[in-house]
């Protein structure tokens, strides 16, 4: 799986480091199962940095060099305790292989997306459930794919300065996202113009969408009991017009 988010790391932060809606959700379920806590997908360390900081020993993983290393400088801002629980490595999600097992397993964002065929999909779900205590949970956000937009094949979207985490930046993005429905993949290219310099950068990332079903036969094929499907991080119960959906799973005791 090639480390799609090294030229997002630049910007990543600027895009979504405003984006908090799902903290409270992840946190309550630290609380509810204990630590130690496994990030997939850690990027720049948006949700593992609070894991640490509310007191929960957390290991994050990431493909992405680049990535790493932003949450890395992230962690140097800590406190000593809070630099003491989290732990950040450089590992393919679909074949890792870490020397403990985990109360809990998040992988927030639409992370497990990243896996472009169903094969890859159900790896990443096999070594996650490997790494998982006996009862431990798995939890992950997806997006719904819905009609009105899935019915389209190619569109655009655009952020402005004040649609990112700082208004003072002269940076906009264009974004042009490609769909191919027959395999579920979203090619999404985004263009980073910056104002003063004029300089232009480009970074793509794909995704292969899921719908309901067809994740909870994958994570049911790992070997999970699908215990809940919410439509929101407030655990509304599952609605396809939310655009959200939200799994959680667990490991059986035996």
């Amino acid at each position: 799986m090639p480390p799609v988010y090294d030229n997002f790391a630049r910007y990543y932060d600027l895009e979504y480091g405003m984006k908090n809606n799902d903290l409270d959700f992840y946190l309550s379920l630290a609380q509810e199962c204990g630590d130690p806590v496994l990030e997939v997908g850690v990027g720049t360390g948006r949700v593992a940095l609070e894991f640490a900081e509310q007191g929960y020993r957390v290991t994050g993983i990431d493909n992405s060099t680049a990535m790493i290393d932003k949450a890395r400088e992230k962690c140097a801002t800590l406190n000593n305790d809070a630099r003491q629980r989290i732990k950040l490595e450089q590992a393919d999600m679909r074949a890792f292989s870490l020397e403990q097992q985990f109360q809990l397993c998040v992988c927030p964002f639409r992370t497990l997306l990243h896996n472009l065929t169903m094969q890859d999909q159900l790896a990443t779900l096999q070594c996650v459930y490997r790494h998982l205590a006996p009862g431990g949970v798995l939890a992950f956000d997806l997006f719904v794919p819905l009609y009105q937009i899935m019915a389209h094949t190619s569109w655009q979207q655009k952020m402005t300065p004040q649609d990112l985490a700082d208004e003072r930046s002269d940076v906009y993005v264009d974004i042009n996202i490609e769909h191919d429905p027959v395999e579920q993949l979203l090619t999404v290219k985004n263009t980073y113009h910056h104002k003063k310099s004029g300089e232009n950068e480009t970074a793509t990332m794909k995704y292969r969408y899921m719908f309901r079903y067809e994740a909870e036969a994958l994570l049911k094929l790992a070997g999970f009991q699908v215990e809940h499907v919410w439509g929101g991080f407030e655990y509304q119960p599952y609605d396809f017009d939310s655009g959200m959906m939200i799994f959680y799973t667990r490991k059986p005791v035996s």
